[in-house]
């Protein structure tokens, strides 16, 4: 079975990584929607944030949404 590694971040870095990811005045002005079904991002809905095909991509807390993520990343 294959490992794979989770990282985890605290609330209180969260706008550091955004930041370090130049996604942080996007986040701020509410430009930055989940991959799948669109919601706008915001520090309440994220579930996660992941890289597929070199590009960064965020997953809000809707379990649909975490599920495909799942899918997605397999």
């Amino acid at each position: 079975m294959k490992k794979e590694i989770i990282k985890a971040v605290y609330d209180k870095d969260l706008k550091k990584l955004l930041d370090r990811l130049n996604l942080l005045e996007k986040f701020q002005q509410g430009l930055l929607k989940c991959n799948f079904c669109n919601t706008i991002i915001t520090f309440n809905n994220l579930q996660g944030i992941y890289k597929k095909d070199n590009n960064i991509k965020l997953v809000c807390d809707s379990p649909e949404c975490y599920k495909k993520v799942i899918e997605e990343l397999k």
